[in-house]
Protein backbone atom coordinates (compact mmCIF):
# COMPACT_ATOMS: atom_id res chain seq x y z
CA UNK A 1 0.00 0.00 0.00
CA UNK A 2 1.13 3.61 -0.89
CA UNK A 3 2.25 5.92 1.74
CA UNK A 4 0.17 9.03 0.89
CA UNK A 5 2.09 12.11 1.14
CA UNK A 6 1.53 14.56 4.02
CA UNK A 7 -0.91 17.16 3.57
CA UNK A 8 0.62 20.05 1.29
CA UNK A 9 -1.33 22.96 2.68
CA UNK A 10 -0.44 22.11 6.46
CA UNK A 11 2.25 24.15 7.28
CA UNK A 12 5.02 22.20 9.34
CA UNK A 13 8.17 23.81 11.22
CA UNK A 14 11.33 23.14 10.21
CA UNK A 15 12.68 23.73 13.74
CA UNK A 16 11.51 20.69 15.22
CA UNK A 17 12.90 16.80 14.18
CA UNK A 18 9.13 16.05 13.60
CA UNK A 19 9.01 18.78 11.08
CA UNK A 20 11.99 18.96 9.63
CA UNK A 21 11.67 15.11 9.04
CA UNK A 22 7.87 15.62 7.76
CA UNK A 23 9.69 18.30 5.25
CA UNK A 24 12.21 15.44 3.95
CA UNK A 25 9.54 13.10 3.11
CA UNK A 26 7.14 15.69 1.23
CA UNK A 27 10.69 16.03 -0.64
CA UNK A 28 11.73 12.70 -1.36
CA UNK A 29 7.80 12.21 -2.77
CA UNK A 30 8.10 15.52 -4.81
CA UNK A 31 10.79 13.52 -5.75
CA UNK A 32 9.19 10.39 -6.87
CA UNK A 33 6.23 12.18 -8.84
CA UNK A 34 8.91 14.13 -10.59
CA UNK A 35 10.70 10.67 -12.09
CA UNK A 36 7.09 9.01 -12.71
CA UNK A 37 6.00 12.29 -14.40
CA UNK A 38 9.15 11.78 -16.89
CA UNK A 39 8.33 8.00 -17.21
CA UNK A 40 11.65 7.20 -15.62
CA UNK A 41 12.57 4.42 -12.92
CA UNK A 42 14.64 4.83 -10.08
CA UNK A 43 17.79 2.46 -11.15
CA UNK A 44 20.19 2.18 -9.12
CA UNK A 45 22.44 0.23 -11.42
CA UNK A 46 22.02 3.47 -13.98
CA UNK A 47 23.44 5.04 -11.05
CA UNK A 48 26.62 3.03 -9.97
CA UNK A 49 28.02 3.60 -13.52
CA UNK A 50 27.86 7.53 -12.76
CA UNK A 51 30.05 6.93 -9.12
CA UNK A 52 33.23 8.61 -10.98
CA UNK A 53 30.71 12.06 -11.86
CA UNK A 54 29.28 11.51 -8.48
CA UNK A 55 33.03 11.49 -6.88
CA UNK A 56 33.97 14.19 -8.45
CA UNK A 57 31.17 16.61 -7.11
CA UNK A 58 31.94 14.50 -3.42
CA UNK A 59 35.55 15.74 -3.39
CA UNK A 60 34.54 19.06 -4.32
CA UNK A 61 32.47 18.63 -1.26
CA UNK A 62 35.31 17.18 0.80
CA UNK A 63 36.77 20.41 -0.16
CA UNK A 64 34.18 22.57 1.24
CA UNK A 65 34.13 21.05 3.92
CA UNK A 66 38.10 21.71 4.80
CA UNK A 67 37.71 25.29 4.12
CA UNK A 68 34.62 25.54 6.72
CA UNK A 69 36.15 23.83 9.44
CA UNK A 70 38.44 26.96 10.76
CA UNK A 71 39.23 25.41 13.39
CA UNK A 72 41.01 22.50 11.73
CA UNK A 73 38.84 19.79 14.09
CA UNK A 74 37.76 17.38 11.66
CA UNK A 75 34.13 19.06 12.08
CA UNK A 76 31.76 21.92 10.90
CA UNK A 77 30.21 23.51 13.81
CA UNK A 78 26.69 25.29 13.69
CA UNK A 79 28.19 28.56 13.83
CA UNK A 80 31.11 27.38 10.86
CA UNK A 81 27.83 26.37 8.76
CA UNK A 82 26.09 29.75 9.09
CA UNK A 83 29.11 31.83 8.73
CA UNK A 84 29.84 29.44 5.51
CA UNK A 85 26.16 29.86 3.89
CA UNK A 86 26.22 33.55 4.48
CA UNK A 87 29.12 33.96 2.03
CA UNK A 88 27.70 32.15 -0.42
CA UNK A 89 24.40 34.10 0.22
CA UNK A 90 26.58 37.02 -0.99
CA UNK A 91 27.77 35.91 -3.64
CA UNK A 92 24.36 35.63 -4.84
CA UNK A 93 23.82 31.96 -4.80
CA UNK A 94 20.21 32.38 -3.03
CA UNK A 95 18.37 35.36 -5.04
CA UNK A 96 14.94 35.08 -4.27
CA UNK A 97 14.78 32.82 -1.00
CA UNK A 98 14.28 33.91 2.31
CA UNK A 99 17.36 35.31 5.31
CA UNK A 100 19.54 32.06 6.91
CA UNK A 101 17.28 30.68 9.90
CA UNK A 102 19.80 29.64 12.72
CA UNK A 103 17.45 27.28 14.09
CA UNK A 104 17.03 25.43 10.73
CA UNK A 105 20.75 25.21 10.57
CA UNK A 106 21.13 23.56 14.02
CA UNK A 107 18.20 21.02 13.75
CA UNK A 108 19.80 20.22 10.43
CA UNK A 109 23.00 19.45 11.78
CA UNK A 110 21.57 17.51 14.45
CA UNK A 111 19.63 15.11 11.77
CA UNK A 112 22.55 15.07 9.88
CA UNK A 113 24.60 13.57 12.68
CA UNK A 114 24.17 9.73 11.39
CA UNK A 115 26.74 7.91 13.50
CA UNK A 116 26.81 9.85 17.08
CA UNK A 117 26.19 8.41 20.12
CA UNK A 118 24.30 10.57 22.38
CA UNK A 119 27.41 11.80 24.10
CA UNK A 120 29.12 13.26 20.60
CA UNK A 121 26.31 14.75 19.32
CA UNK A 122 26.37 18.13 19.13
CA UNK A 123 29.96 17.91 18.17
CA UNK A 124 29.93 19.02 14.25
CA UNK A 125 29.19 17.29 11.03
CA UNK A 126 32.59 15.20 9.89
CA UNK A 127 32.82 14.68 6.10
CA UNK A 128 30.36 12.06 5.25
CA UNK A 129 27.73 13.73 7.96
CA UNK A 130 28.41 17.25 6.17
CA UNK A 131 27.54 15.58 2.24
CA UNK A 132 24.42 13.95 4.26
CA UNK A 133 23.40 17.59 4.97
CA UNK A 134 24.20 18.66 1.54
CA UNK A 135 21.79 16.22 0.07
CA UNK A 136 18.89 16.82 2.71
CA UNK A 137 19.66 20.56 1.87
CA UNK A 138 19.32 20.04 -1.73
CA UNK A 139 15.72 18.19 -1.38
CA UNK A 140 14.67 20.68 1.08
CA UNK A 141 15.47 23.61 -1.09
CA UNK A 142 13.90 21.59 -4.52
CA UNK A 143 10.51 21.12 -1.55
CA UNK A 144 10.42 24.85 -1.04
CA UNK A 145 12.21 27.33 -3.37
CA UNK A 146 12.01 30.33 -1.16
CA UNK A 147 14.09 28.40 1.73
CA UNK A 148 17.37 29.02 2.06
CA UNK A 149 19.60 25.89 2.85
CA UNK A 150 23.48 25.24 2.18
CA UNK A 151 22.80 21.94 -0.26
CA UNK A 152 20.24 24.28 -1.92
CA UNK A 153 22.58 27.01 -2.40
CA UNK A 154 25.30 24.98 -4.10
CA UNK A 155 23.48 23.98 -6.45
CA UNK A 156 22.12 27.69 -7.64
CA UNK A 157 24.47 27.27 -11.34
CA UNK A 158 26.32 24.39 -10.67
CA UNK A 159 24.47 21.81 -13.03
CA UNK A 160 27.35 18.80 -12.15
CA UNK A 161 26.24 19.35 -8.46
CA UNK A 162 22.81 19.27 -9.44
CA UNK A 163 22.72 16.26 -11.26
CA UNK A 164 24.77 14.15 -8.85
CA UNK A 165 22.72 15.00 -5.61
CA UNK A 166 19.85 13.86 -8.21
CA UNK A 167 21.65 10.37 -8.52
CA UNK A 168 21.93 10.45 -5.00
CA UNK A 169 18.22 11.18 -4.47
CA UNK A 170 17.46 8.19 -7.25
CA UNK A 171 19.54 6.17 -6.01
CA UNK A 172 17.52 6.02 -2.27
CA UNK A 173 14.30 5.75 -4.32
CA UNK A 174 15.76 2.61 -6.21
CA UNK A 175 14.93 0.62 -2.99
CA UNK A 176 12.32 3.23 -0.83
CA UNK A 177 10.18 2.93 -4.76
CA UNK A 178 7.16 4.20 -2.60
CA UNK A 179 8.86 7.70 -1.01
CA UNK A 180 7.51 6.54 2.25
CA UNK A 181 10.92 7.61 4.08
CA UNK A 182 12.42 4.93 5.14
CA UNK A 183 13.27 0.87 3.44
CA UNK A 184 13.68 -2.16 4.91
CA UNK A 185 15.94 -5.01 4.44
CA UNK A 186 13.17 -7.12 2.72
CA UNK A 187 12.88 -3.91 0.40
CA UNK A 188 16.79 -4.19 0.10
CA UNK A 189 16.97 -7.26 -0.96
CA UNK A 190 13.93 -6.94 -3.06
CA UNK A 191 15.90 -4.62 -5.39
CA UNK A 192 18.49 -7.65 -6.29
CA UNK A 193 15.78 -10.32 -7.71
CA UNK A 194 13.93 -7.93 -9.54
CA UNK A 195 17.27 -5.97 -11.03
CA UNK A 196 17.69 -7.27 -14.74
CA UNK A 197 21.06 -6.34 -14.06
CA UNK A 198 21.68 -8.00 -10.65
CA UNK A 199 25.29 -9.27 -11.45
CA UNK A 200 26.67 -5.71 -10.94
CA UNK A 201 24.68 -4.65 -8.24
CA UNK A 202 25.52 -7.55 -6.37
CA UNK A 203 29.30 -6.32 -6.22
CA UNK A 204 27.85 -3.85 -4.06
CA UNK A 205 25.07 -4.87 -2.22
CA UNK A 206 25.43 -7.38 0.73
CA UNK A 207 24.39 -8.16 4.24
CA UNK A 208 27.05 -5.96 5.07
CA UNK A 209 26.09 -3.57 3.18
CA UNK A 210 22.79 -3.31 4.66
CA UNK A 211 24.44 -3.30 8.08
CA UNK A 212 26.56 0.06 6.78
CA UNK A 213 23.31 1.40 5.78
CA UNK A 214 21.05 0.38 8.92
CA UNK A 215 23.14 2.65 11.31
CA UNK A 216 20.52 3.11 14.01
CA UNK A 217 19.95 -0.80 13.99
CA UNK A 218 16.25 -0.83 13.72
CA UNK A 219 16.12 -2.90 10.70
CA UNK A 220 14.78 0.38 8.61
CA UNK A 221 16.99 2.68 6.46
CA UNK A 222 15.77 6.37 6.22
CA UNK A 223 16.98 8.86 3.82
CA UNK A 224 20.03 10.64 6.05
CA UNK A 225 21.60 6.88 6.85
CA UNK A 226 21.47 6.27 3.15
CA UNK A 227 23.31 8.93 1.85
CA UNK A 228 25.71 8.15 4.95
CA UNK A 229 26.65 4.80 3.89
CA UNK A 230 25.90 5.76 -0.06
CA UNK A 231 28.89 8.83 0.40
CA UNK A 232 31.42 5.35 1.43
CA UNK A 233 30.41 3.72 -1.46
CA UNK A 234 31.09 5.94 -3.95
CA UNK A 235 34.25 6.69 -2.36
CA UNK A 236 35.38 3.01 -1.35
CA UNK A 237 38.46 3.23 -4.51
CA UNK A 238 39.69 6.87 -2.79
CA UNK A 239 40.16 4.59 0.71
CA UNK A 240 42.11 1.88 -1.95
CA UNK A 241 44.72 4.62 -2.92
CA UNK A 242 44.94 5.98 0.35
CA UNK A 243 46.82 2.62 1.35
CA UNK A 244 49.91 3.92 -0.98
CA UNK A 245 53.06 5.70 0.20
CA UNK A 246 51.81 8.92 1.45
CA UNK A 247 54.58 10.61 -0.49
CA UNK A 248 53.07 9.31 -3.84
CA UNK A 249 49.69 9.95 -3.17
CA UNK A 250 48.15 13.15 -4.26
CA UNK A 251 44.61 12.19 -1.98
CA UNK A 252 47.11 11.74 1.03
CA UNK A 253 48.37 14.94 0.65
CA UNK A 254 46.99 17.39 3.35
CA UNK A 255 46.52 20.39 0.67
CA UNK A 256 45.02 18.50 -1.88
CA UNK A 257 41.32 19.85 -0.99
CA UNK A 258 42.27 22.97 -0.85
CA UNK A 259 43.78 23.15 -4.16
CA UNK A 260 40.27 21.94 -5.25
CA UNK A 261 38.86 24.22 -3.66
CA UNK A 262 40.82 27.41 -4.77
CA UNK A 263 40.37 26.14 -8.65
CA UNK A 264 36.59 26.57 -8.30
CA UNK A 265 36.80 29.72 -6.32
CA UNK A 266 39.00 30.38 -9.96
CA UNK A 267 36.43 29.73 -12.26
CA UNK A 268 33.68 31.66 -10.14
CA UNK A 269 36.03 35.20 -10.03
CA UNK A 270 37.05 34.28 -13.75
CA UNK A 271 32.85 33.54 -14.68
CA UNK A 272 32.07 36.82 -11.98
CA UNK A 273 34.25 38.82 -13.93
CA UNK A 274 33.13 37.77 -17.47
CA UNK A 275 36.25 36.20 -18.54
CA UNK A 276 35.65 33.23 -20.68
CA UNK A 277 38.89 30.91 -20.44
CA UNK A 278 40.42 30.71 -24.13
CA UNK A 279 43.32 28.75 -24.51
CA UNK A 280 44.06 30.59 -28.06
CA UNK A 281 44.35 33.86 -26.20
CA UNK A 282 46.92 32.33 -23.47
CA UNK A 283 49.30 30.99 -26.39
CA UNK A 284 49.31 35.22 -27.77
CA UNK A 285 50.26 35.67 -24.16
CA UNK A 286 53.30 33.18 -23.83
CA UNK A 287 56.46 35.56 -24.26
CA UNK A 288 54.95 37.45 -21.33
CA UNK A 289 54.73 34.72 -19.38
CA UNK A 290 58.08 32.91 -20.44
CA UNK A 291 59.56 36.38 -18.66
CA UNK A 292 57.52 35.80 -14.76
CA UNK A 293 59.27 32.40 -16.32
CA UNK A 294 62.35 33.59 -16.13
CA UNK A 295 62.25 35.62 -12.99
CA UNK A 296 61.47 32.51 -11.42
CA UNK A 297 64.15 30.65 -12.48
CA UNK A 298 66.67 33.52 -11.64
CA UNK A 299 64.71 32.55 -8.01
CA UNK A 300 65.48 28.79 -8.52
CA UNK A 301 69.21 29.24 -9.00
CA UNK A 302 69.72 31.55 -6.72
CA UNK A 303 68.91 29.30 -4.02
CA UNK A 304 70.21 26.65 -5.08
CA UNK A 305 73.03 26.89 -2.82
CA UNK A 306 74.59 23.42 -3.82
CA UNK A 307 74.26 24.26 -7.49
CA UNK A 308 73.18 20.79 -8.00
CA UNK A 309 69.93 22.40 -10.55
CA UNK A 310 67.11 21.10 -7.85
CA UNK A 311 66.37 23.18 -4.63
CA UNK A 312 65.85 20.23 -1.65
CA UNK A 313 63.41 21.58 1.02
CA UNK A 314 66.17 22.55 3.63
CA UNK A 315 66.83 25.17 1.44
CA UNK A 316 63.18 25.90 0.66
CA UNK A 317 62.74 26.59 3.69
CA UNK A 318 66.36 28.47 4.62
CA UNK A 319 64.70 30.91 1.43
CA UNK A 320 61.41 31.67 2.80
CA UNK A 321 62.84 32.84 6.50
CA UNK A 322 65.28 34.87 4.74
CA UNK A 323 62.05 36.32 2.43
CA UNK A 324 59.97 36.56 5.35
CA UNK A 325 63.08 38.55 7.74
CA UNK A 326 63.30 40.97 4.66
CA UNK A 327 59.62 41.78 4.62
CA UNK A 328 59.38 41.94 8.32
CA UNK A 329 57.27 39.42 8.86
CA UNK A 330 56.17 37.94 12.18
CA UNK A 331 54.37 34.87 10.98
CA UNK A 332 55.37 31.79 12.03
CA UNK A 333 56.47 29.70 9.15
CA UNK A 334 54.48 26.78 8.85
CA UNK A 335 57.13 24.17 7.72
CA UNK A 336 54.24 21.15 7.11
CA UNK A 337 52.56 23.57 4.76
CA UNK A 338 55.82 23.94 2.56
CA UNK A 339 56.47 20.06 2.77
CA UNK A 340 52.73 19.54 1.46
CA UNK A 341 53.04 21.94 -1.58
CA UNK A 342 56.97 20.70 -2.21
CA UNK A 343 55.24 16.87 -2.32
CA UNK A 344 52.21 18.11 -4.86
CA UNK A 345 55.18 19.92 -6.94
CA UNK A 346 57.49 17.05 -7.09
CA UNK A 347 56.07 14.70 -9.86
CA UNK A 348 58.75 13.01 -10.55
CA UNK A 349 59.20 12.25 -7.12
CA UNK A 350 63.05 12.70 -6.89
CA UNK A 351 62.43 13.15 -2.99
CA UNK A 352 62.85 15.73 0.01
CA UNK A 353 66.29 14.95 -0.44
CA UNK A 354 66.72 15.60 -4.18
CA UNK A 355 64.60 18.58 -4.60
CA UNK A 356 62.61 20.18 -6.81
CA UNK A 357 64.12 20.99 -10.63
CA UNK A 358 63.30 24.55 -12.47
CA UNK A 359 59.78 22.91 -13.83
CA UNK A 360 58.66 21.63 -10.52
CA UNK A 361 59.29 24.98 -8.73
CA UNK A 362 57.34 26.52 -11.52
CA UNK A 363 54.94 23.97 -10.17
CA UNK A 364 55.29 25.21 -6.76
CA UNK A 365 54.89 28.55 -7.15
CA UNK A 366 51.66 28.52 -9.20
CA UNK A 367 50.03 25.54 -6.09
CA UNK A 368 51.20 28.50 -4.07
CA UNK A 369 49.32 31.02 -5.56
CA UNK A 370 46.30 29.60 -6.14
CA UNK A 371 46.43 28.86 -2.27
CA UNK A 372 46.77 32.46 -1.64
CA UNK A 373 44.33 33.73 -3.80
CA UNK A 374 41.88 30.96 -1.73
CA UNK A 375 42.82 32.60 1.58
CA UNK A 376 45.27 29.51 2.73
CA UNK A 377 46.93 30.42 5.99
CA UNK A 378 50.58 30.92 5.95
CA UNK A 379 50.68 30.59 2.29
CA UNK A 380 53.62 33.46 1.12
CA UNK A 381 55.62 32.64 -2.46
CA UNK A 382 59.14 31.90 -2.21
CA UNK A 383 59.84 34.68 -4.83
CA UNK A 384 59.41 37.09 -2.63
CA UNK A 385 57.50 39.33 -5.52
CA UNK A 386 54.81 37.98 -5.47
CA UNK A 387 52.20 40.86 -4.48
CA UNK A 388 49.10 42.39 -4.91
CA UNK A 389 51.07 45.01 -6.86
CA UNK A 390 52.89 42.38 -8.92
CA UNK A 391 50.38 42.70 -12.05
CA UNK A 392 53.27 40.68 -14.08
CA UNK A 393 53.28 37.96 -12.12
CA UNK A 394 49.94 38.08 -11.03
CA UNK A 395 48.76 38.25 -15.02
CA UNK A 396 50.87 34.96 -15.56
CA UNK A 397 49.75 32.99 -12.76
CA UNK A 398 46.06 33.58 -13.70
CA UNK A 399 46.61 32.66 -17.42
CA UNK A 400 48.16 29.28 -16.11
CA UNK A 401 44.82 29.10 -14.21
CA UNK A 402 42.52 29.76 -16.92
CA UNK A 403 44.62 27.39 -19.58
CA UNK A 404 43.85 24.33 -17.06
CA UNK A 405 40.23 25.73 -17.27
CA UNK A 406 40.06 25.50 -20.35
CA UNK A 407 39.78 21.50 -20.41
CA UNK A 408 38.69 21.15 -16.84
CA UNK A 409 35.45 23.29 -17.54
CA UNK A 410 33.96 22.22 -13.89
CA UNK A 411 36.99 22.89 -11.88
CA UNK A 412 36.17 19.66 -10.61
CA UNK A 413 40.81 19.11 -9.85
CA UNK A 414 41.00 16.70 -13.00
CA UNK A 415 40.31 15.94 -17.13
CA UNK A 416 40.29 13.32 -19.48
CA UNK A 417 42.07 13.26 -22.99
CA UNK A 418 38.39 13.15 -24.28
CA UNK A 419 37.93 16.48 -22.31
CA UNK A 420 40.80 17.87 -24.30
CA UNK A 421 39.80 16.39 -27.22
CA UNK A 422 36.80 17.89 -27.08
CA UNK A 423 38.37 21.62 -25.72
CA UNK A 424 40.26 21.02 -28.89
CA UNK A 425 37.74 21.09 -31.44
CA UNK A 426 35.92 24.00 -29.96
CA UNK A 427 38.75 26.23 -29.87
CA UNK A 428 38.69 25.80 -33.61
CA UNK A 429 42.23 27.63 -34.01
CA UNK A 430 45.01 26.25 -35.91
CA UNK A 431 47.67 27.58 -33.14
CA UNK A 432 46.00 25.48 -30.32
CA UNK A 433 45.80 22.55 -32.07
CA UNK A 434 49.18 22.45 -33.54
CA UNK A 435 49.95 22.61 -29.68
CA UNK A 436 47.82 20.17 -28.13
CA UNK A 437 48.41 16.58 -29.96
CA UNK A 438 48.72 12.89 -28.04
CA UNK A 439 52.26 13.92 -28.12
CA UNK A 440 51.12 16.42 -25.51
CA UNK A 441 48.96 14.28 -23.34
CA UNK A 442 51.97 11.66 -22.96
CA UNK A 443 53.38 14.67 -21.62
CA UNK A 444 50.71 15.60 -19.30
CA UNK A 445 49.60 12.55 -18.07
CA UNK A 446 52.79 12.17 -16.17
CA UNK A 447 51.73 9.11 -13.74
CA UNK A 448 49.46 7.56 -16.60
CA UNK A 449 46.63 7.62 -14.35
CA UNK A 450 44.13 8.97 -17.60
CA UNK A 451 43.35 11.86 -16.08
CA UNK A 452 45.88 15.11 -15.97
CA UNK A 453 45.79 17.14 -12.26
CA UNK A 454 46.53 21.05 -11.88
CA UNK A 455 50.08 20.01 -11.09
CA UNK A 456 50.67 17.59 -14.03
CA UNK A 457 48.94 20.63 -15.96
CA UNK A 458 51.61 23.36 -14.88
CA UNK A 459 54.75 21.00 -15.10
CA UNK A 460 54.19 20.34 -19.16
CA UNK A 461 52.56 23.87 -19.29
CA UNK A 462 55.60 25.33 -18.55
CA UNK A 463 57.35 23.18 -21.42
CA UNK A 464 55.49 24.47 -23.67
CA UNK A 465 55.85 28.40 -22.99
CA UNK A 466 59.73 27.67 -22.41
CA UNK A 467 59.75 25.53 -25.59
CA UNK A 468 62.82 26.49 -27.90
CA UNK A 469 64.61 28.06 -24.89
CA UNK A 470 67.09 24.25 -24.80
CA UNK A 471 68.00 24.88 -28.43
CA UNK A 472 69.14 28.48 -28.20
CA UNK A 473 71.23 27.84 -24.99
CA UNK A 474 73.27 25.48 -27.45
CA UNK A 475 73.67 27.93 -30.18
Amino acid sequence: MTTPPPHPERQVSYSTSTGLKEHILRALQLAKTDLESKHQKANFVRIIMRFPQIRSVFDRLKAIHAKCDVNGDGKISSDELTSAMAELMNEGRAKGREPIKPALVKRTLSICEVDETSETKGSGLDVKQFIVMCAIGFILAEENKELSTFGGMLASGDDAYRRAMTDVVTAYLSFDREGKGYFTADEFQGFMSASKRADAARNVFSDERFAELDVSGDGRVEFEEFVHAFSKWVSDEDEEEDEEDPYLSRKANPLTPRVLLALQLSKTKLEKNEKGVNFTRIIMRFPKIHKVFDRIRSVHAKYDSDGNGKIELSELYNAMNEIMTADGENEVMDKSQIESIFMLSDLVHHGVQEGLDVKEFIVFCAVGFILAEAGGKSVKLITGEVSENDKEYRDAMMDIVGAYLTFDKEGKGYFTSDEMHSAVQSCGKKDAGNLLTPERWRELDIDHSGVVDFEEFVHAFSLWVTAGDDEEEED
